[in-house]
C-alpha cells in the first residue's frame, strides 16, 4: 500500500526530544548564571569563561543592560524574530516545500519558550515601566502556544500546512481501511484491536436552526481533550496486547499498530472538525494581538536604548 505523502506525518519524536533537551540545558545555564551574578557569589561561570579568554567584554553585572545580561537580551530578542520564520513558511508559497510543517511548529514554539526564559534572565527580573507589557505579552504568547499548537494539529494537514479537503481524507481513509481489511483476512487474530479504535459520538449543548444541537467552546475543548486521554489510554492498551502476543510477527504489530493509529487520529479529526476550527479561530483572536504588542514594544525598546542609553 502507498504511504499517505499527502498527510502530515506524526513526525519522529527525536526532534522535540533533542529541542527539550537543548533548551533544558541552556536556560539551566542560564538561570544558575542569573543566580550567581545577583546574589554576589564569588564563583560564576562568566569568570571560568574570562579565565579561558572567552566573553572578556562581559562583565559581571546585575544590570539588564550591563554584561552577559545585555547579550542575553539580543539572543532572546533574536529568538523571537527568528521565530516567525514559520509564518512565512505557512503563507508563502516558495517556502511551503521546505521541511514539513510539523518541524517548523515545534521550532518555532521552542524558539518562543527559550526566547521569553532568555528575555526574563535579561530583565534581571524587573519587571517594571512600558517594557513590562512586552514581557508578560511574550509570557502570554508563550503560554497560549501550547494550546495553539493542540488545535493546530487537530486537523488534518498537508506536509505544505495546507488543510486537507474533505474528498482528500476520505481517501486516506479508504486505503487505510483496505489495508486493514487484509489484514483482519490474513492469517492473523488482529480484527479485534482495530474494533477498538470507533470514536465516540461528540456531543451537542446548544440548539441550532435545524434542530441539531452545537457544541459550546469550552465544552467543545473539554471534549476533545478528554476524547484524546481517553484515545492515548486505549492506544495504550491496543499496544501492550499486540506486544503480548506470541504469535504476530514484530514488522506485522508495527504495521497494525500504525495503521490503527492513524485511522483513530483521522477518525478523532474528523468528528471535531468543525469544533476545531472555531476553537483555532478563538485562538488566533487571542493570540495575534499579544505577539503584536510583544513586537511593537521589543523594538521601542531597543530604539530607546540606543537613542537614550537608559
Amino acid at each position: 500500500m502507498k504511504e499517505h505523502k499527502k498527510l502530515v506525518a506524526e513526525g519522529s519524536p527525536l526532534l522535540p526530544l533533542i529541542l527539550t533537551f537543548i533548551g533544558v540545558l541552556v536556560m539551566a545555564l542560564v538561570f544558575v548564571e542569573s543566580y550567581l551574578e545577583l546574589t554576589g557569589q564569588p564563583f560564576t561561570f562568566l569568570d571560568v569563561a574570562h579565565k579561558s579568554g572567552l566573553l572578556t567584554a562581559y562583565k559581571v553585572s546585575n544590570q539588564p543592560n550591563r554584561g552577559i545580561w545585555h547579550l542575553v537580551g539580543w539572543i532572546g530578542s533574536a529568538c523571537f524574530v527568528v521565530m516567525m520564520l514559520y509564518s512565512m513558511r505557512k503563507h508563502f508559497k516558495f517556502m511551503q516545500g521546505v521541511g514539513s510543517i510539523r518541524y517548523w511548529l515545534d521550532v518555532h514554539m521552542f524558539l518562543g519558550i527559550v526566547g521569553t526564559l532568555l528575555v526574563t534572565a535579561h530583565s534581571t527580573y524587573k519587571f517594571g515601566g512600558i517594557v513590562a507589557l512586552s514581557y508578560w505579552s511574550a509570557v502570554v504568547v508563550a503560554v497560549s502556544g501550547f494550546l495553539g499548537r493542540y488545535l493546530y494539529v487537530q486537523i488534518p494537514r498537508s506536509i505544505s500546512g495546507q488543510e486537507l479537503k474533505m474528498d482528500e481524507i476520505n481517501e486516506i481513509m479508504d486505503d487505510i481501511t483496505l489495508e486493514i481489511d487484509q489484514f483482519a483476512r490474513g492469517q492473523y487474530d488482529v480484527q479485534h484491536y482495530f474494533e477498538r479504535i470507533a470514536g465516540p459520538k461528540l456531543e451537542r449543548r446548544h440548539s441550532g436552526r435545524d434542530g441539531s444541537r452545537e457544541l459550546g467552546m469550552f465544552d467543545a475543548l473539554w471534549a476533545l481533550f478528554t476524547t484524546d486521554i481517553r484515545s492515548m489510554i486505549t492506544m495504550y492498551g491496543i499496544w501492550r496486547g499486540l506486544k503480548a502476543n506470541k504469535q504476530i510477527p514484530d514488522h506485522v504489530k508495527n504495521r497494525v499498530f500504525k495503521l490503527i493509529r492513524e485511522k483513530g487520529r483521522l477518525v478523532r479529526s474528523i468528528q471535531f472538525l468543525e469544533a476545531s476550527h472555531k476553537l483555532l479561530h478563538y485562538w488566533h483572536v487571542f493570540h495575534k494581538p499579544f505577539a503584536i504588542i510583544m513586537f511593537i514594544v521589543m523594538f521601542l525598546h531597543i530604539a530607546v536604548y540606543y537613542v537614550f542609553r537608559i
